[in-house]
Parts: structure tokens; sequence; C-alpha cells
């Protein structure tokens, strides 16, 4: 049987308000529940109900890894060549400058790729993403309960 992963965004990622808002309702484990947010890790945090994942400085991202870019690169000399320098000549650094090139904070996660980069660019925003994995039965009471609790952009996912 397929397994179901509801998905949602909080203005916040404070623990005691998420706890208030899902927890103690009776379609919701709180102990299922997992927190993305770029927030740094507190005390509350680690202590919540809930489960916080927060997120660094490395992440996956939609293309091959930048560290040409990102990492330790030289300086970009040009001799009248329109080629840029370690970039032009290898095309596996061509979708760093095409779309879409984001930093997926999801990429775990069973979310289709039209509809994460919602997802990503809220945690980038300083919101978090709220997730439960279901079963079947239980999604509907979960989605009810996300929407009830004032999360955005609820929806439920099949992830197999």
């Amino acid at each position: 049987m397929a397994e179901h992963l509801v998905t949602g965004i909080a203005q916040t990622s404070n623990p005691e308000h998420l706890e208030d808002a899902l927890c103690d309702k009776e379609a919701v484990d709180c102990e299922k529940i997992k927190v993305i947010t770029k927030d740094t890790p507190t005390r509350e945090h680690h202590e919540s109900l809930l489960s916080y994942l927060h997120v660094g400085q490395e992440h996956p991202t939609t293309d091959t890894a930048h560290e040409v870019i990102a990492g330790d690169a030289a300086i970009l000399t040009n001799w009248g060549d329109p080629q840029v320098p370690n970039i032009s000549e290898d095309p596996r650094y061509i979708g760093f400058f095409a779309e879409p090139h984001i930093i997926d904070h999801l990429a775990e996660y069973a979310i289709p790729e039209d509809q994460v980069q919602n997802y990503n660019d809220a945690i980038d925003a300083g919101r978090s993403v709220v997730l439960y994995k279901a079963e079947p039965h239980e999604a509907p009471g979960v989605e009810q309960t996300f929407k009830d609790a004032g999360l955005k952009n609820v929806k439920t996912f099949e992830t197999k």
C-alpha cells in the first residue's frame, strides 16, 4: 500500500507555536511530524515533540556540484576569447547559470519537481516546511489538521 507525504508551509518554526497548532489533535501523531527550517537550532528545537531538520550551507542542487563558483575557484581571466575559463570548456557547469538551479532543501522527500520550488522558496524566505508521512487512511485527517492550523500550500503526495 502506498505511503503519503502531507506537506504544508508554516509562517514560523517556533516549537511552542507549532506544537500548540498541530499536537493533541486526533488525526496527528506529533512524533511523525518533521519541520524543515533554516533557523539556527535552539534548546527548544531539540526538546520539542516535533522533529526539526535545520538546513545548512551545503545542499544538494538540481545540477552538478558548483565548486568552480562556490568553492576555491581561481581568478578567472580572459584573453579575448568569449569563453569563460574553467566553465565554458566544461559542459557540466552550463546548468549552474540556467534555470532551474535551486538549492533543494527537500531532496530526501518525494515531492514532485514542479512543486518543490515553492517549498524551497519558503524555507529560503524564513518560513518552515512541515512534513508528515501518513498511511493512506491518515492523510485526509492530517491534511485537514494542517489547514486548520493555518499552514499554507497544504498538499498530499503519494510516495510509493
